[in-house]
């Protein structure tokens, strides 16, 4: 095959590598938040639903549209200095729940970041089981894009006979 016709023929997968090279940045983020949901998963529901309702704590359906990230970070980190500081959020909290005191978790920084990045995740979905990886749909849809491409790609290639380098 020629040079120009060979480049030709793989312009189809140098545009779907190109896509695939631009979608995946958002892997991380997603990566952060089904890490977040298995944190959640273990730490939080006992006290907590995602649009289930009240438990002992709030539903949390909605709280990072409701409460700035780095109040969702102090309150997830150290909850007793907020109510040291008689914050008026978290005294309204209180009230509502008995006077029931968010335990301090011990997490880790990275960890609490990617419990309020799986927070985010489930904005606007409704009622939120913590077991569903939802956070894997883009990259299984990148998968499967690739897939696509790649199988379109050898079939093409495959399709070509040649006998001593001549097409037949």
């Amino acid at each position: 095959m020629q040079p120009r016709k060979r480049a030709r023929a793989l312009l189809p997968l140098a545009l779907v590598s190109a896509a695939l090279l631009w979608l995946c940045p958002g892997s991380a983020q997603a990566q952060s938040a089904a890490q977040g949901q298995a944190v959640f998963k273990e730490k939080c529901t006992a006290c907590h639903t995602i649009g289930s309702g009240k438990l002992v704590g709030p539903d949390l359906a909605g709280v990072t549209t409701r409460r700035p990230e780095e109040w969702l970070f102090r309150q997830i980190k150290e909850p007793q200095v907020l109510i040291a500081e008689k914050d008026p959020v978290v005294m309204e909290l209180l009230a509502a729940s008995n006077n029931v005191q968010m335990v301090p978790l011990g997490l880790l920084d990275d960890q609490i970041r990617s419990v309020i990045e799986y927070l985010k995740s489930t904005e606007g979905h409704g009622p939120v089981d913590a077991g569903v990886p939802a956070a894997y749909v883009p990259t299984v849809l990148v998968s499967l894009l690739l897939l696509v491409g790649l199988t379109t790609v050898g079939l093409t290639a495959g399709s070509r006979k040649r006998i001593d380098g001549n097409r037949i």
